[in-house]
C-alpha cells in the first residue's frame, strides 16, 4: 500500500512489484533468499563470521521435544525469546521473562499455563507464522539486555535501526520506535513510530507514524527530529558485514543495541518493506543514484 501510493509522486519510489522486479529478483539470488528467510542458517552463518547475534538456547524441530527442552528453560533466570525459524515481520515471536515448573511469565500479559506454552510451540511448528513452508521450526534464543534510551529516551519497549545495504554497502537507515500502541514492539505496522536517519551525519531528519508525518513521539511527547543515533558508524559496518555473510545483492538488516554487548542483529530480510522511504522523503532510485554519484566521487 505504501509503494503503491508513493510511486504515484515521485519516480524514484519503489512500490512492491517494481521491488520485487528491480531489486529482489535482480540481485538476490533464490539459495541466498532461502537461507535469509532460515532464522537459524542465518544465524549460524552470522555468529560464525563473528557478527553480533543473540545467543541460541535451543532449536525444535519436532513435537515430542517441546517438554525436554523446557526442562532447559528452568534455569535461565534473565528469560528468553521464542521465534519461528521462518517468521515474517515479528509475527510468532514471543519474549518471556521466566520459565517455572507449571508456569511462563511472558514480558507482557498475565501468565501462561505449560499447556498453553506447549500449545504455542506446537503451533510455530505447524507452520502457523511460516514464510513458504507448511512446517517449521523454533528457535529460543537469550533475551538480551536492551537500551530502550539507545534513541530516544522514556520509549515503552526497545528502538532498533533497520538499514538498507545494496551491493554490499548501506543505501538508507531507519530506526523504529515503539509506542504504546504497538504495545511496546518496534513494528511499524503495529503502530510504532519510524525515524529516517541520514547516514552521513547520523542525525534523524523525518517522522512517522502510520504512514503520516510527526514531529513527537506520540506517549512521551520527546522530540523526533535533530535526533543523533549513538554508534551509527558502527552499525553501518556491521550491517556490511551481513552483506558478506549472507549474499544478497539486496536486503535489510535489522540491529538492536545491547546493554552489555552494543550492537547486536536480530535479523536479515531479503524483501525489506518499503516504509523507509516514507520514513526518510527519499525514494530508492534516489538513494541508488545518490550512492552511485559518492562512489564516483570517491574514486
Amino acid at each position: 500500500m505504501i509503494g503503491r501510493f508513493l510511486s504515484l509522486i515521485h519516480p524514484s519510489v519503489f512500490g512492491m512489484n517494481r521491488r520485487n522486479r528491480e531489486l529482489v529478483m535482480a540481485h538476490n539470488h533464490l539459495t541466498a533468499v532461502d537461507l535469509a528467510n532460515d532464522k537459524i542458517g542465518t544465524k549460524n552463518a552470522l555468529n560464525r563470521a563473528g557478527v553480533p547475534v543473540p545467543a541460541s538456547i535451543a532449536e525444535i524441530s519436532a513435537h515430542r521435544d517441546v517438554r525436554r527442552i523446557y526442562t532447559r528453560l528452568l534455569s535461565l533466570q534473565h528469560g528468553f525469546v521464542v521465534k519461528p525459524a521462518r517468521g515474517s515481520q515479528g509475527r510468532g515471536v514471543t519474549l518471556f521473562n521466566r520459565a517455572l515448573p507449571d508456569s511462563v511469565l511472558p514480558l507482557h500479559g498475565t501468565p501462561w499455563t505449560l499447556e498453553e506454552f506447549v500449545y504455542y510451540v506446537s503451533r510455530i511448528l505447524s507452520g502457523e507464522y511460516t514464510v513458504g513452508r507448511p512446517v517449521d521450526q523454533v528457535i529460543i534464543e537469550e533475551k538480551i539486555n536492551p537500551d530502550r534510551d539507545w534513541i530516544v529516551p522514556g520509549l515503552p519497549g526497545p528502538p532498533d535501526l533497520r538499514i538498507i545495504v545494496m551491493r554490499g554497502e548501506p543505501l538508507l537507515c531507519m530506526a523504529r520506535l515503539p509506542t504504546v500502541a504497538s504495545e511496546g514492539r518496534a513494528n511499524l505496522h503495529k503502530g510504532g513510530v519510524g525515524l529516517g536517519i541520514d547516514l552521513q551525519t547520523g542525525m534523524s531528519t523525518n517522522a512517522i507514524m502510520r504512514e503520516k508525518r510527526i514531529t513527537h513521539h506520540p506517549d512521551s511527547g520527546e522530540p523526533l527530529i535533530g535526533v543523533r543515533v549513538e554508534g551509527l558508524s558502527d552499525c553501518m559496518r556491521i550491517a556490511a558485514a551481513c552483506a558478506t555473510v549472507i549474499p544478497l545483492g539486496y536486503m535489510g538488516v535489522d540491529i538492536i543495541r545491547d546493554r552489555d554487548r552494543g550492537p547486536v542483529v536480530i535479523e536479515v530480510n531479503a524483501r525489506p518493506g518499503l516504509a523507509i522511504q516514507l520514513a526518510n522523503r527519499i525514494g530508492l532510485g534516489e538513494a541508488m543514484s545518490r550512492a552511485r554519484v559518492s562512489r564516483k566521487d570517491k574514486q
